[in-house]
């Protein structure tokens, strides 16, 4: 295994024993300081792309161990704004999957879930997701991007899944847009291992 991938090994192991009560209280406690950020960020502004009260939010669906972003998400849908899920598509069956974003209402979280949720590794083919109705979002809208991650440090370098798809998506985003990680302080270490490309979190909420 290289340097990474042990590293990546050991922080999910770590954070999947945290006892579910434990994980489901720090991940408000996360939510609850995000939720401040935003407030302080864009109380009485008007952001370039939507106003104050109709915020674009690009966030994700935990999976298994993640912090649980589902309060950030509801207070969301509480002041109107406007919230993006990820969901891994393929142009043709031959071409590799990339990251787009769908704008999710809370029905679609609690009744009317589409497939990508609950499978957000799985690819779908883009023209069945078009067929369906769905259309990505331009990345260039968000005001705010919260940001999964398997570790961190103390000089906010994260390390991903593997995948590269955050390395892709992260450059696409405006320079005035509020970009975060969120994790548990289980999975902080004393060093990501990196490489030349990566490049550090603005921020990190942790609990």
């Amino acid at each position: 295994m290289t340097l990474k991938q042990d590293t990546r090994a050991s922080v999910l192991a770590r954070r999947k024993q945290i006892p579910s009560a434990l994980r489901e209280e720090k991940s408000l406690s996360i939510c609850e300081r995000f939720l401040e950020e935003i407030d302080s960020r864009f109380e009485g502004e008007t952001p370039s792309s939507a106003s104050a009260e109709r915020l674009r939010i690009a966030a994700y669906e935990p999976m298994t161990s993640e912090v649980d972003v589902h309060p950030l998400l509801y207070a969301a849908y509480e002041h109107g704004w406007e919230v993006y899920l990820p969901c891994m598509a393929k142009d043709t069956r031959d071409t590799p999957a990339h990251m787009v974003f769908f704008p999710i209402t809370q029905n679609h979280l609690t009744e009317q879930r589409p497939a990508f949720l609950d499978h957000p590794a799985r690819p779908y083919l883009l023209d069945e997701l078009h067929a369906q109705g769905w259309q990505e979002a331009d990345e260039r809208l968000f005001n705010v991007a919260v940001i999964p991650l398997v570790a961190f440090d103390s000089g906010l370098m994260r390390l991903g899944y593997g995948g590269g798809n955050y390395d892709r998506f992260l450059p696409k985003l405006r320079e005035d847009c509020l970009v975060a990680g969120v994790a548990f302080e289980e999975q902080r270490i004393d060093r990501v291992p990196t490489e030349p490309h990566d490049l550090p979190l603005p921020c990190i909420f942790s609990a």
